[in-house]
């Protein structure tokens, strides 16, 4: 072997080294080798082949981290790890032995049966970063993923991680939700991301106005906002009804002046016969049904006639165009 052939020997150990043991077919194209000359190795088991285009150097035993190199690697150029996989690798769950590898990449390839592929046109740099050297979705970006294919629970836990973690920056949630308006397991990233980090929650007129627009959907009476009852004003109250509704925004509560105050008007309330239920953005997001059923309940147990169905009104469809 010639010094050019050293050379290349030693810069492909350097590269395997940086990538957890695996390489592609054109980063050693690009390293100078010929495709006589890789095929030669691989003949020798000093290259073992893991996906089309993609092999361990020197022995097929790879760690788990190599797996998920090889993974992106197999999908192409700008290809990250994504979904279950890139919740594993931000220790946000548990790994499954033998599951899947999960990869967004912004072309399209045809990986093998090992790697789950999420075809993402256009994927936007600002939700990709490394995390040991691989590529994978930023904690944001990971955690919207997860809203579209993840339990409510498994979804709750990674989030709650990646805050304990302190990887869930609040300026990085924001500018995610920003940017996918619309976008499948939206929803459930701003309920669950609202829940850990206040910055996210509402603001005060679009608390009321989602409230609103809650008891519209679920048939429920629609109580006066910001009335005064026995010289205090309240949020939510169904004249001719003691029940009461204060809507709790983190921005406007969370004081200990203004938690004090809470606490004293509720008892003073109370004290006068009325039931004051404090309800969150976060509940109307998370457990819509669960919120219907209680007022509608409470509700009932005023005489006021209230549909006992608790399924929403379908949302209208919308017209194109429009």
């Amino acid at each position: 072997m010639g010094a050019q052939g050293e050379e290349r020997r030693a810069k492909l150990a350097v590269l395997a080294s940086r990538q957890h043991g695996v390489v592609a077919y054109w980063q050693l194209i690009r390293l100078g080798f010929s495709r006589r000359e890789i095929a030669r190795m691989a003949e020798k088991d000093q290259l073992h082949r893991l996906h089309r285009g993609v092999y361990a150097v020197g022995h097929p035993n790879v760690s788990l981290e190599g797996r998920y190199m090889a993974a992106t690697l197999a999908c192409g150029e700008g290809a990250v790890l994504s979904h279950w996989s890139a919740a594993g690798h931000w220790e946000l769950l548990g790994v499954r032995q033998g599951a899947e590898i999960h990869v967004s990449a912004p072309g399209h390839r045809r990986p093998t049966a090992a790697i789950k592929a999420h075809w993402v046109p256009g994927l936007d740099g600002r939700d990709c970063t490394l995390r040991d050297r691989i590529p994978v979705t930023t904690v944001a970006r990971t955690l919207l993923d997860l809203g579209a294919i993840a339990t409510p629970k498994q979804l709750q836990r990674a989030t709650n991680q990646a805050e304990r973690k302190g990887l869930l920056a609040e300026s990085a949630v924001r500018e995610l939700i920003d940017r996918n308006r619309g976008r499948k397991g939206i929803k459930e990233f701003v309920a669950v991301t609202a829940a850990v980090n206040a910055g996210t929650h509402r603001t005060r007129s679009d608390l009321e106005v989602a409230f609103l627009n809650f008891c519209r959907r679920y048939r429920l009476p629609t109580p006066v906002s910001n009335g005064e009852i026995e010289g205090l004003e309240v949020d939510m109250h169904w004249p001719g009804t003691s029940l009461i509704v204060e809507l709790d925004d983190y921005e406007y509560h969370r004081t200990p002046t203004s938690f004090e105050k809470d606490r004293r008007m509720d008892a003073e309330l109370k004290l006068k016969g009325y039931t004051v239920l404090r309800v969150t953005g976060t509940w109307i997001d998370t457990d819509p049904h669960g919120l219907a059923k209680t007022l509608r309940a409470l509700l009932q147990a005023e005489a006021v006639d209230v549909p006992p169905v608790a399924q929403p009104l379908r949302q209208p469809r919308r017209v194109r165009g429009q």
